[in-house]
């Protein structure tokens, strides 16, 4: 019969620390680049922290204690290491707690990368919390928008569905993209906001280059995110059917 396979005591205390370091890192720094192994392993591990610990300092809130002794009694701060305690338990607090008032869970996300430079062509990703400063995504999809922007065509349903999710549990979710927008014009397409024009030659061209299903964009597949891009949609035949009467029983 084919045995269990069990990690050494070392090896399974080697990860547990790897991920208390990663979520120190994350909640320090906002974002982390490491492996995606790594990055899917200490997801779960860094979720269950944050929800645990901002759930029990509501309830501590309510007792209006003060910080100090909210940190005293919330004993889920306890999953991070002494040396990170000290500096990163006021964040979740302080800051983290006004970041994400209503969330319970949903506070970190995976964006992948290209496999890392040499011999092992490791697969590398971002793990990053949601509705930050230097939110990957959040950027990305304002570049996107500003693109579509400066070549005159509407956006997608697919990029307003991403928007939506980016802008609704954000503080001032609307404004801060708008100005990202603004600010990805400038930064990434030279698009001078006095004069309305493209200030670099390489910018125009590229710009040049229109989606290549413009049906999407404002045409006759607007509406319709499950529209295949490359073969027709059938719609599917209604399955319900009338119920059957059961006899009565005797």
């Amino acid at each position: 019969m084919p045995t269990l396979h069990k990690k050494p005591y070392q090896v399974g205390r080697h990860i547990k620390l790897i991920n208390k370091n990663l979520c120190a890192n994350l909640i320090k720094h906002d974002y982390i680049v490491t492996g995606r192994t790594k990055a899917k392993r200490a997801q779960a591990k860094i979720e269950s922290f944050l929800s645990n610990a901002l759930q029990k300092d509501r309830e501590l809130q309510k007792q209006n204690l003060s910080l100090k002794e909210r940190l005293e009694q919330n004993e889920n701060l306890n999953y991070l290491q002494p040396g990170d305690k000290n500096q990163i338990a006021p964040r979740v607090i302080e800051e983290l707690s006004k970041r994400y008032p209503e969330r319970k869970h949903g506070f970190t996300r995976i964006i992948k990368l290209e496999p890392r430079l040499g011999d092992d062509k490791a697969p590398m990703s971002v793990l990053e919390l949601v509705d930050s400063e230097f939110e990957i995504r959040f950027w990305y999809i304002a570049k996107v928008v500003a693109r579509l922007e400066l070549q005159g065509l509407p956006v997608d349903d697919l990029t307003k569905v991403n928007i939506k999710k980016l802008t609704q549990l954000r503080e001032d979710g609307e404004d801060k993209f708008r100005s990202a927008v603004e600010t990805a014009k400038e930064k990434f397409f030279h698009y001078d906001p006095v004069s309305g024009e493209i200030t670099n030659e390489e910018s125009k061209k590229n710009l040049e280059n229109l989606p290549h299903n413009l049906e999407y964009y404002g045409g006759a597949y607007t509406g319709q995110l499950t529209v295949s891009k490359k073969f027709n949609v059938i719609p599917r035949p209604n399955k319900t059917q009338p119920t059957e009467e059961k006899p009565e029983s005797s």
